[in-house]
């Protein structure tokens, strides 16, 4: 994996925005999967305890329910791992006894833009696949001028793709057990085949990465 790609996470083990002096838990990225120059982003929510907790990575490997639905939908569309990245909207859980697997709190997310926002830059997407509404949500503050993403609710516009903004963006479902029981698995499928189409659009070689210009908060 990619020294640069490596001390983001590295550095966000020592963040104290969210949770003080607390220890965290920051997994690190799967290196089966691509880095730098991976031309597919997918963001997830935060890490859990029973999946990238325990093995240390972000991957769709480990051994949870959401994870290896995720990889059941992944093998689906025909696409390399070395040509994706997988990285979370918030990077840390705090490593506590009476911790449990918790969906961030919207400071969370926006403390975590910092890191996301150096992720995006240095791996140069041309399509993020977002996961779920954390997902969603951490999109929403980076490309703040985009029209389609303001008004953009899962709900209502699954399927359909953010092109205001380099890179392209495809919201999606979350992975995960609850997720699967508002849309079912067989509509999940048929939302990820759509990927390849997009990776295959006529205008997708010729995208350029977005200079992102928000500051830290």
């Amino acid at each position: 994996m990619d020294k640069e790609v490596i001390a983001i996470f590295r550095e966000a083990r020592i963040c104290k925005k969210c949770y003080g002096t607390t220890p965290l838990c920051v997994p690190l990225p799967d290196e089966k999967n691509g880095g730098i120059g991976a031309s597919i982003l997918f963001i997830n929510e935060r890490p859990g305890r029973r999946g990238a907790g325990k093995s240390g990575r972000i991957s769709f490997d480990n051994e949870d329910p959401t994870a290896r639905f995720f990889k059941k939908l992944f093998l689906s569309i025909g696409i390399s791992r070395k040509d994706i990245f997988i990285t979370n909207a918030v990077l840390c859980y705090p490593s506590i006894e009476r911790y449990s697997d918790t969906p961030p709190q919207r400071k969370q997310i926006r403390n975590c833009l910092f890191f996301l926002k150096r992720q995006i830059k240095i791996i140069n997407p041309k399509l993020i696949v977002t996961l779920g509404v954390t997902a969603l949500q951490a999109v929403k503050y980076l490309f703040s001028d985009s029209m389609q993403l303001r008004s953009f609710k899962l709900r209502n516009n699954i399927g359909e793709v953010i092109t205001d903004v380099t890179p392209f963006i495809y919201p999606l479902y979350h992975t995960s057990l609850k997720a699967r029981a508002t849309r079912p698995e067989q509509k999940q499928r048929g939302d990820w085949q759509k990927i390849p189409e997009i990776k295959k659009g006529p205008f997708f070689e010729q995208l350029k990465p977005l200079i992102l210009t928000n500051k830290r908060k």
